[in-house]
């Protein structure tokens, strides 16, 4: 089997020798996918697969081109300096939930003494409050409608002082009389 680098996809990609079975075994055990048929081109963007296959070679060799080598050197390092990057990450996400672990309890703790009756505001120690006063409005001082003494409000005519209802019925009954 041959592994040569595809600048145009920017991946590494397996030639299989004569032993079709052997290396696609290989392969697929390593973890490179395929772009499927009419091609079925089996490729690999991390260095992690050529790795996995450089352990478990297959039986019918391995080698691979002077441009994959560079770009597997140069992308090998790059991917552990990522790995050691999320180690960091991981014991610092582990040491963060302690803390907060830790935050919440005292949270708990507080909220467990204000359930005993320490350090809380209760109904006992705030002022009364006033009693509840229905207040009524005040007496109507503006105009009033001629025929039925309701207040007549703003948007209603007020050079015969008869409000909205009243007109309607003043001009239904004079209709009737003509």
């Amino acid at each position: 089997m041959n592994l040569r680098w595809n600048g145009t996809y920017r991946r590494f990609e397996a030639e299989f020798s004569t032993d079709f079975q052997g290396d696609l075994v290989a392969v697929k055990a390593a973890g490179f996918k395929t772009d499927g048929p009419p091609e079925w081109v089996w490729y690999s963007y991390k260095a992690e697969p050529l790795t996995k296959l450089r352990e478990n070679r297959p039986q019918s060799g391995l080698t691979i081109t002077p441009d994959a080598r560079e770009q597997f050197a140069a992308l090998t390092a790059v991917e552990a300096k990522n790995a050691e990057i999320k180690a960091q990450l991981a014991a610092h996400n582990k040491e963060l939930k302690k803390k907060l672990k830790i935050i919440s309890n005292e949270k708990t703790s507080i909220l467990k003494m204000c359930a005993e009756g320490y350090m809380c505001i209760s109904v006992e120690d705030l002022p009364p409050k006033p009693p509840y006063q229905n207040a009524k409005a005040p007496p109507w001082t503006g105009p009033v409608c001629v025929v039925c003494s309701s207040p007549l409000l703003s948007f209603e005519r007020h050079n015969p002082n008869v409000c909205t209802w009243c007109e309607k019925i003043v001009l239904d009954n004079a209709t009737e009389v003509c």
